[in-house]
């Protein structure tokens, strides 16, 4: 009798176990599962532009950096959605697609690819400008907060 108890809760220990591996389990597939979902939302560009009658499409992501990260956010951006950009293409059966950083630092500096990115959008050559005083403004918003912060 005593030996068959003992059975008994062998085997309700062993279940424990095996129930408490299974939610582990579970837990992690879910932590797997939100993580992926994280990822796909957030690799995307801000703008996709799509001329039908050329079948080319722009991938456009605006970015203001610090100005000794420029480069490293240009090269940064491109490598992120080119593979994107290549499926994009495939799927849609599109003759290109071009990834094309717009990236500005906060200090206004523009890099060296910032006229060829908007010459090949068509954009007026001087649209720069523009992106600096929005920049700036936004840099001054910023600090003006910081600032006032109590």
């Amino acid at each position: 009798m005593m030996m068959v108890m003992m059975m008994m809760m062998m085997m309700m220990i062993i279940i424990i176990i095996i129930i408490i591996i299974i939610i582990i389990i579970i837990i992690i597939i879910i932590i797997i599962i939100i993580i992926i979902i994280i990822i796909i939302t957030f690799n995307r560009p801000d703008i996709t532009f799509i001329n039908k009658k050329t079948k080319n499409i722009f991938l456009i992501d605006i970015a203001v950096s610090n100005t000794h990260n420029l480069a490293k956010t240009i090269t940064d951006k491109q490598n992120k959605y080119q593979e994107l950009a290549n499926e994009i293409c495939a799927m849609w059966k599109q003759s290109t697609a071009q990834v094309i950083p717009l990236v500005i630092s906060s200090t206004e500096v523009i890099a060296k690819s910032l006229p060829h990115s908007l010459k090949s959008l068509n954009l007026h050559p001087n649209t720069y400008i523009q992106m600096q005083k929005s920049v700036i403004l936004g840099t001054c918003s910023v600090v003006r907060n910081f600032l006032n912060y109590k």
